[in-house]
């Protein structure tokens, strides 16, 4: 009886790689995980579970490895993909966004910056040095002027009257604190890139766990 064979068919979101061996992501991406990898073993705050990873060579290789020289020895055993099994030993668990991983990590790399608005500055005159502007960081400007303040209400004072019997009386007005439109647009601006750190530091923890337990 003849059987015919099932035909591989790659997902349209794999990259064809090398020696006709497909994988599920662009390089970067593994790039990544294993700096996050490395970042996790390095923080107290995580435990990684190195058993996980012994086709990748373990934790030793991988520690005292740069990920150029790593990646040419594992590449192929862990992320290509087997044609029987439409798989590798390794699958990235959802489709990533290559830039706004890159930006997570860089935020987590330099928390020791300062504050959300001190680690935009830097990372954007970093990027924008190496490759280009960070889209979500484009107003993070350093000397950005944001102090203004709006007060609007009633205020009640105490006037001379020189036909009252104590020379003086009280007069409710109506006051409005100058403030500068501008600046105010920029305190916004400032508040929604401070958002877009702590959003990236967020995920960036969620990384963390991740790949503490082998996947990504």
């Amino acid at each position: 009886m003849f059987v015919s064979k099932k035909l591989f068919r790659p997902n349209s979101e794999w990259v064809r790689y090398r020696d006709k061996t497909w994988i599920q992501s662009r390089k970067r991406i593994y790039l990544y995980w294993f700096k996050y990898l490395k970042h996790a073993e390095e923080n107290p705050d995580y435990k990684v579970q190195w058993n996980k990873y012994k086709p990748w060579g373990g934790k030793q290789v991988i520690m005292n490895s740069k990920f150029d020289d790593w990646w040419e020895k594992y590449w192929k055993d862990c992320f290509g993909i087997d044609e029987k099994t439409g798989r590798s030993k390794f699958m990235i668990t959802k489709r990533h966004k290559a830039d706004g991983v890159r930006y997570s990590l860089l935020c987590y790399e330099n928390r020791h910056r300062g504050s959300t608005w001190d680690i935009a500055i830097y990372i954007q005159k970093l990027e924008t040095k190496r490759r280009h502007a960070v889209p979500t960081f484009m107003n993070a400007i350093e000397g950005l002027e944001t102090k203004t303040y709006l007060t609007t209400g009633k205020k009640r004072e105490r006037v001379f009257d020189e036909e009252s019997s104590t020379n003086y009386k009280y007069v409710t007005q109506e006051v409005a604190d100058e403030y500068d439109y501008e600046k105010w647009l920029n305190a916004q601006d400032k508040k929604l890139v401070q958002r877009y750190v702590s959003r990236y530091l967020k995920q960036s923890k969620t990384h963390l766990e991740n790949v503490s337990k082998g996947k990504f």
